[in-house]
């Protein structure tokens, strides 16, 4: 048997697959870092500009046509050039395409160039996920996911906290998104011989994990649409309710901390109780967080620590669903059928992503400040109705 037919989660030694894992998660948690910097600094110039709540989120949404076409074409860039290649070049691309966001300073181009960030974004989280997913192993798989949750949450957390420095105007939080893309690729000059046949074997269409693992799916659509809404628009509901614009950029970094010290306990407990448990508890905690923060903010003389721990233990149990998805996805698929279903998790978070920033935008200019998380108490109840729902909760069991 040659290297390109042995299933990639068993080819690696122990030294080896610890170096991988470390490799991938470092490059993915550096580029989180830049999407966390990214999120609310366009949002944030959209607003200060005068732009409707409804257009930066349709702006902020087209991210996410990238986002859906990226995983279906992901596949056949690694089997062509390589995983390696892959994510350097989209690294590149990505950060090429933000600076020329600040070059070509018009709505209209961003439109086009966010589509096309989105589609070297979620390139680089299909391909790196999956390999992160495959040297896992199936001990402990739960864990390690968390491991890898947590950390990109501490980029997504970071990325905030830095536009508090960097300021909103200029070249600077730009050049600094950009820099943070070529830190990203300097851990994958290291993995060559690593990276070399992943992806191989039998080929399987990553439609197909639509209707094998509908809850798997729904899961991940509900994580981007919750996700990608608060990422863009919770700094301006922020704003509308009385913070300033750098506490309101630090309502996400409250988020992010929350799902950096909630992900490895989640998935600890993913590992040890059914998978579909784990799920719903996460979108229990999602449900809860978001009815309670309007009461909270609207009890408070002026938003303060409650609101914030709130928001730290709301992002912590919402951000659970994609890694506990994640896990089950490794739990059951293996080598090219394995980057099929992450593709398909990505698709399916692309267009969450592409509804929720749109919906959510929407609701606020019908109910302003708090239709974003009116939003958000629907869905997260609708996602666990669906649980129950005879067959399809027994499709996540391990």
């Amino acid at each position: 048997m040659s290297f390109a037919e042995i299933p990639h989660d068993i080819a690696l030694t122990p030294a080896e697959r610890r170096w991988s894992l470390a490799a991938a998660i470092s490059c993915v948690t550096v580029f989180g870092v830049g999407i966390g910097l990214a999120g609310p600094l366009l949002s944030l110039l959209l607003e200060v500009r005068g732009t409707d709540a409804t257009l930066n989120g349709i702006n902020a949404a087209s991210t996410f046509i990238g986002v859906i076409a990226g995983p279906l074409l992901a596949r056949y860039l690694i089997r062509w050039l390589g995983l390696r290649a892959v994510v350097m070049g989209c690294l590149a691309a990505d950060a090429a395409l933000f600076l020329a966001m600040k070059a070509i300073d018009g709505l209209a181009m961003w439109f086009v160039l966010r589509i096309a960030l989105g589609f070297a974004g979620s390139t680089i989280f299909t391909a790196t996920e999956a390999w992160i997913n495959a040297t896992a192993g199936d001990k402990g798989r739960g864990r390690i996911i968390g491991i890898y949750a947590a950390s990109l949450s501490v980029g997504f957390g970071i990325g905030p906290f830095l536009l508090s420095f960097t300021g909103l105007q200029g070249w600077l939080p730009f050049l600094a998104g950009a820099g943070l893309n070529a830190l990203a690729a300097i851990p994958m000059i290291f993995v060559r011989k690593l990276a070399r046949g992943f992806g191989a074997g039998t080929r399987s269409n990553p439609l197909a994990i639509f209707l094998k693992a509908p809850i798997i799916v729904l899961a991940v659509g509900l994580f981007g649409l919750y996700e990608t809404a608060a990422l863009t628009l919770l700094p301006v509901w922020g704003v509308r309710t009385g913070l300033d614009a750098r506490a309101s950029a630090l309502t996400l970094s409250a988020i992010y901390f929350g799902s950096i010290a909630l992900q490895i306990p989640i998935g600890w407990l993913s590992d040890r109780v059914a998978r579909l448990t784990a799920l719903r508890l996460c979108g229990a905690g999602g449900l809860i967080g978001a009815a309670l923060i309007p009461c909270l903010s609207a009890v408070a003389s002026e938003p303060g620590p409650a609101l914030f721990a709130l928001l730290f233990f709301w992002g912590g149990f919402a951000s659970g669903l994609y890694p506990v998805a994640l896990s089950i996805v490794g739990d059951r698929y293996r080598d090219a059928e394995l980057l099929a279903a992450n593709a398909a998790l990505i698709t399916s978070y692309g267009i969450g992503s592409l509804i929720g920033p749109i919906i959510g935008g929407g609701a606020m200019d019908l109910w302003n400040p708090h239709g974003l998380l009116a939003v958000f108490v629907g869905v997260f109840a609708a996602f666990l109705i669906t649980t129950l729902l005879p067959d399809r909760g027994r499709q996540c069991v391990r």
